[in-house]
């Protein structure tokens, strides 16, 4: 390459004397040195600088030789032939730089081309393709040189497009092609035509790009949000798109700084009416009219007031930065339903802040109306439980008020002996009135348990003492124990911590835990039933009862607590199960275990007011 650069005006400036030479020193006659215009010719590709060295070069060997030939004279014929040269040559370089021009120019707009990433193609008026840059080859796999001169239609199996020219000579369109390796492209093309400076068309040059893919992906968006709108519309729930922005922007504007967000929202009922009032529904599907009782699915019923603490949980997870909640809350319905409703929102992505918010509602009144009903009903049976367990411990009752009776006669007849003597004793008096008092107290003790059982009100949870709890119920059994010889033994500490639950209810599952080991110890002669107490973990505190009987088999185990199984042939079944459902309703848990050396043993844990070190 070098010595290629350095021949070319080696020989230039070799041609340039030996012109020189012919004009200088043969007889001639003629403008032999026009013939210099060869030489600007041959270097005219290397730049302005070297055209114009060489053009005054050529000018400079004109002028000497013509000094050297018509040195002692000139004629006009002379005179004339050295203007022509020099005009010649002059105008050569002119056109010589005026040409590199335009060839820097077209070899800009030739690296623009191939610097583009779509295809650039140009076409002669026969269709053949005469320019193919980079991005022509990349889409359609064939190089450049197996692209020239074919035909680009043939080539390429062009179709697709139609439409005139526009009055430019241009044309947009999409068409259709295929590449090397039989894949089908749509392309975004667009076309100029190509004329010669007489205006007749001579080609066209054309620029395209590949929507194969985005044609593809919107496609594939069309078909999901087809398939999302069908599977939206057919939900058996209620969902709808809102707008939840001008929500939260009251929400961020009314708050103060730093607050407890959850608190705040639920002391503050007035923003979070103005927030729900402020939630615009996009889009509903027809479930969600359904539920309403509306006419069109986007006329959504007003929050009740007791709905609002729900709403206000799920507005404060949401304004403290979670993408979903759910929480439960009320509605009424434009019909004048209550509608107890399970809200669960998520919020999408797109546009501002909760500006598109999905939310699902599950209806859930008739759910909680059947557990009200059930808890109801669980409740009466309790109840029926609680009075059936008194009937059978009646002899038991009976023996433990008609003692602190017999005793409150036999000392008001003392008394009256005392008072009747010439000198009363008042001494004595005075203690036969006490002993009366305090076997008063006791049979109004026996009277009061008895009552508070029976008794049917709602739970009351409280902090509770477990020893003086479970003294309580024993002195209701006490008689009953008396009758079938067993021991009743109160094991527990008196140090133990404090539990929080319904005294009566507790009483009640200890009665009937205690009544049933009681009948499964009657005649043994040595039956014993053991009450006692530990820690079960940091938050609980486990209660035994176990007695040395025959205990239960092991199939039993797993059924003791079904409803209506009962080991007792004259049993209904239902006294463990209801002591499960109370205990379970106190946040414990109740288990069963046997073996035939140590008799049955029953355990249930309750909570404890405060949590154990």
């Amino acid at each position: 390459m070098r010595l290629e650069r350095a021949g070319v005006p080696a020989i230039a400036v070799a041609i340039a004397l030996a012109i020189f030479c012919i004009d200088t020193f043969t007889p001639l006659d003629g403008a032999i040195a026009v013939l210099q215009i060869a030489v600007i010719l041959i270097i005219a590709p290397r730049g302005r600088r070297v055209v114009l060295i060489g053009g005054g070069g050529c000018a400079g060997l004109t002028l000497a030789s013509f000094a050297i030939a018509h040195g002692g004279g000139t004629s006009d014929g002379a005179l004339s032939r050295l203007l022509v040269s020099l005009i010649a040559q002059g105008v050569t370089v002119v056109l010589s730089l005026r040409d590199r021009s335009s060839r820097l120019t077209l070899t800009e707009q030739a690296r623009i081309l191939e610097l583009s990433h779509d295809t650039v193609i140009i076409r002669d008026r026969a269709d053949r393709i005469v320019h193919w840059n980079r991005g022509a080859e990349a889409l359609y796999g064939w190089t450049r040189a197996e692209a020239l001169g074919h035909r680009c239609d043939e080539l390429l199996r062009s179709r697709g497009r139609a439409g005139d020219w526009a009055a430019d000579g241009r044309w947009a369109g999409q068409i259709e092609r295929t590449r090397r390796d039989g894949r089908r492209l749509t392309l975004a093309s667009h076309w100029l035509q190509r004329t010669d400076p007489d205006g007749r068309p001579i080609g066209i040059i054309e620029s395209s790009s590949d929507l194969t893919e985005q044609i593809r992906l919107e496609a594939s968006r069309a078909a999901s949000e087809r398939r999302f709108r069908e599977i939206f519309d057919s939900a058996g729930f209620a969902m709808w798109e809102a707008d939840w922005s001008v929500a939260l922007e009251r929400i961020i504007t009314a708050t103060p700084p730093a607050p407890d967000m959850r608190g705040w929202l639920r002391g503050n009922e007035d923003m979070v009416c103005a927030a729900c009032a402020a939630m615009t529904v996009v889009r509903a599907n027809p479930a969600t009219a359904e539920l309403f009782g509306a006419d069109t699915a986007l006329r959504i019923a007003p929050w009740l007031p007791d709905g609002l603490p729900g709403m206000a949980a799920l507005l404060a997870s949401l304004a403290e930065g979670a993408d979903r909640a759910e929480s439960e809350t009320v509605l009424l319905a434009l019909d004048g339903r209550r509608i107890d409703v399970v809200l669960r929102v998520t919020l999408l992505p797109e546009g501002a802040r909760w500006s598109h918010v999905l939310v699902t509602a599950f209806d859930v009144t008739e759910r909680n109306r059947a557990r009200a009903r059930l808890d109801a009903l669980s409740a009466e049976l309790a109840h029926a439980a609680s009075v059936a367990t008194l009937g059978q411990m009646s002899a038991a009752i009976v023996h433990e008020v008609n003692q602190p009776l017999t005793a409150i006669i036999n000392y008001a007849n003392s008394t009256r002996r005392w008072l009747n003597q010439p000198q009363p004793d008042m001494a004595e008096v005075r203690d036969c009135i006490e002993r009366i008092i305090a076997s008063g107290e006791r049979a109004a003790a026996v009277i009061r348990r008895v009552r508070d059982m029976a008794r049917k009100t709602p739970a009351q949870p409280e902090h509770l003492d477990v020893h003086d709890v479970t003294a309580q119920a024993l002195a209701l059994i006490a008689g009953e124990a008396r009758r079938g010889g067993v021991r009743l033994e109160q094991a527990m500490p008196r140090d133990l911590p404090p539990v929080r639950g319904d005294r009566v209810q507790i009483q009640q599952v200890l009665v009937n835990l205690a009544m049933n080991a009681i009948q499964a110890l009657r005649g043994r002669g040595d039956g014993r039933v053991v009450i006692d107490a530990v820690a079960a973990d940091a938050r609980h505190l486990a209660i035994t009862v176990s007695d040395n009987g025959p205990g239960l088999a092991p199939a039993q185990i797993g059924q003791v607590f079904t409803p209506f199984f009962s080991t007792k042939p004259e049993g209904m079944g239902i006294g463990l199960s209801i002591c499960r459902s109370l205990i379970e309703a106190q946040g414990g848990t109740i288990a069963a275990e046997s073996s035939p050396a140590q008799g049955a043993r029953f355990t249930f844990t309750l909570p404890c007011a405060v949590p154990l070190p």
